[in-house]
């Protein structure tokens, strides 16, 4: 069953405390594709990072998340507005975005519901932003860490089933947009407490910790003694990232199934 982690009170807190400001490297992909930028929605906002770094390129933004824990932790902006709503029915007038986006959480939607609500709601001229920062498990000059991840890590705290994260050129036609997309990789420096902080709010550790099956501070003791013999004392050890932006447009006709 499909079931979106990012749920608890724990959960929200983690995710607040742990995750990196890297959103800005999108935005300035983004830029180029805005035709205008009067209003724009961020859906699975979660704590707000999203919403802000698109306050950057519009002058308002109306953010989104289904978990009230998440919108606990929400940033703060004079320019971003959050709400309660799924990303499949958001509570906004039709054809009123200049751009929407999604950082992040498109693995988790019913995506046929949501490719519909998105062409109901973006302007003709609009953008759908849908956007990630994938964990590469890849730290400069120690090949050993790539290990630890692939047998350790990830087979102790496996990833909870999610919808697949791929998206193309055909399914975005399908649901009626143009497409187009870039690739590109980035560095993320962590010290270790960075780091565990940073896998704590992985859905896998997230998942784990909320289905009982091991404590949260029992994964971040687990965490920080495994990750001792990569970053000692107060080292910072640079991480690599994979960016992955997809700017779809909606077409003036939508595209019959086929």
């Amino acid at each position: 069953m499909i079931r979106n982690p990012f749920q608890s009170a724990d959960g929200a807190a983690r995710y607040a405390a742990g995750r990196p400001y890297v959103h800005p490297l999108f935005m300035e992909r983004l830029r180029p594709w805005l035709s205008g930028r009067a209003l724009g929605a961020d859906v699975a906002c979660g704590t707000g990072l999203s919403s802000v770094a698109l306050a950057d390129l519009t002058h308002q933004v109306l953010a989104f998340d289904v978990s009230a824990a998440m919108l606990e932790h929400a940033a703060p902006h004079p320019r971003v507005t959050y709400a309660l709503a799924p990303a499949e029915a958001l509570p906004v007038p039709g054809a009123s975005l200049d751009v929407l986006s999604v950082a992040q959480g498109i693995h988790w939607f019913d995506r046929p519901r949501f490719f519909a609500e998105a062409r109901r709601t973006l302007k003709p001229e609009g953008v759908l932003a849908v956007y990630d920062s994938f964990f590469l498990g890849e730290l400069e000059q120690r090949p050993d860490f790539k290990v630890w991840v692939d047998t350790a890590y990830a087979p102790r705290y496996p990833a909870p089933p999610r919808w697949p994260y791929a998206l193309d050129e055909a399914q975005a036609a399908s649901a009626g947009f143009s497409f187009h997309e870039e690739r590109f990789g980035h560095l993320q420096p962590f010290s270790r407490a960075d780091l565990v902080a940073y896998l704590m709010t992985h859905s896998n550790t997230v998942a784990a910790s909320d289905e009982g099956r091991e404590p949260a501070e029992s994964i971040s003791d687990w965490l920080n003694a495994e990750l001792e013999r990569f970053l000692p004392g107060k080292a910072v050890g640079q991480f690599g990232f994979g960016g992955l932006m997809q700017v779809l447009k909606p077409l003036a006709q939508r595209v019959p199934l086929a």
